[in-house]
């Protein structure tokens, strides 16, 4: 399963198979995102390494061990200086991106973090910058979907994330990881009630319901996502909270469910759990089907309602 996220982290602190530095052609240790992978690499070791590469063309990347960071590899990929976009600017930034992508996915790298390269002193517009990265992240993944591929952007600014994600929901929503302030959400009310589900879960599962999931049809009546171990559940047309869902290790997990008569009319634990459970297995599916869980529920509801019978 792939992915794209943006965090506010520095880059260097990252710990993805490769990270990406923003380089220049003659592969020498600079400023910025640069200067700060050198140091934290081992400046003298990572320039020998790029000492022996020599060069490397704008929309082109090449690639060095990690050295000192938590990342194996350091993929170095060359942007392009910004002059007024007809000097074929964004086909070369794209390239940039997708050249990366195809050195960490050779090297067997399945995770990956990305500066928002030629945004700082080659001056490429913000917006712009953010359109083909995650359009040429988004066509990748696109192109190899049996290669799974976490893909983060490392950013420290909360207003050049915030841009990002308004492009990654614009652009590459297929692939980003449900956030609380992707869809409209009412908190839990006072009245809940909590209990114990158990069922385990393994790491595969739990990538898939850290992923989240933003409604894009009428008929997908979730959105849910995770901060931490902790995974919010909300009905999507009225963003009232139904469940939260603090996962332990143990398999025995918490359960707070909305009790309110006005936006829940659940009453019973057991029901609960039951419901709690298909939706987990919806949820923990390589490919969610959200209109496959709207055609079952519907069923399961005219049965109760002894509209159908077997």
């Amino acid at each position: 399963m792939s992915t794209i996220e943006i965090r506010k982290i520095s880059i260097t602190d990252l710990d993805t198979d490769a990270i990406v530095n923003a380089a220049n052609e003659g592969l020498w240790a600079g400023g910025g995102v640069c200067g700060a992978i050198f140091r934290s690499a081992g400046h003298d070791q990572l320039q020998r390494a790029c000492n022996k590469i020599g060069h490397c063309p704008t929309g082109s990347a090449v690639i060095t061990p990690g050295f000192h960071l938590k990342a194996k590899y350091i993929i170095h990929a060359v942007g392009p200086r910004w002059r007024d976009g007809k000097h074929k600017e964004p086909e070369l930034l794209y390239s940039a991106y997708y050249k990366s992508l195809e050195l960490a996915l050779k090297n067997n790298c399945r995770s990956i973090g990305f500066p928002l390269i030629s945004a700082g002193i080659f001056g490429y517009p913000l917006k712009g910058a953010w359109h083909q990265a995650i359009t040429a992240c988004a066509d990748f993944l696109d192109q190899h979907r049996n290669a799974s591929m976490e893909i983060v952007f490392a950013i420290l600014s909360g207003d050049i994330i915030k841009v990002g994600q308004e492009t990654l929901l614009e652009y590459g929503s297929a692939y980003k990881i449900a956030e609380r302030y992707d869809w409209k959400t009412t908190e839990m009310p006072g009245k809940h009630d909590t209990f114990v589900l158990h069922r385990p879960l393994n790491p595969q599962q739990m990538k898939a319901l850290r992923r989240g999931n933003i409604p894009k049809q009428m008929e997908d009546k979730w959105f849910w996502f995770m901060e931490g171990d902790t995974l919010f559940a909300h009905r999507s047309w009225t963003g009232y909270c139904i469940y939260r869902i603090d996962f332990k290790p143990d398999g025995n997990h918490i359960v707070t469910v909305n009790r309110d008569p006005e936006q829940y009319t659940g009453t019973s634990a057991a029901e609960d759990a039951e419901s709690l459970n298909k939706l987990l297995n919806w949820w923990t599916n390589d490919t969610y089907d959200y209109y496959g869980e709207w055609l079952e529920e519907t069923v399961d509801d005219l049965e109760k309602a002894g509209k159908i019978t077997e």
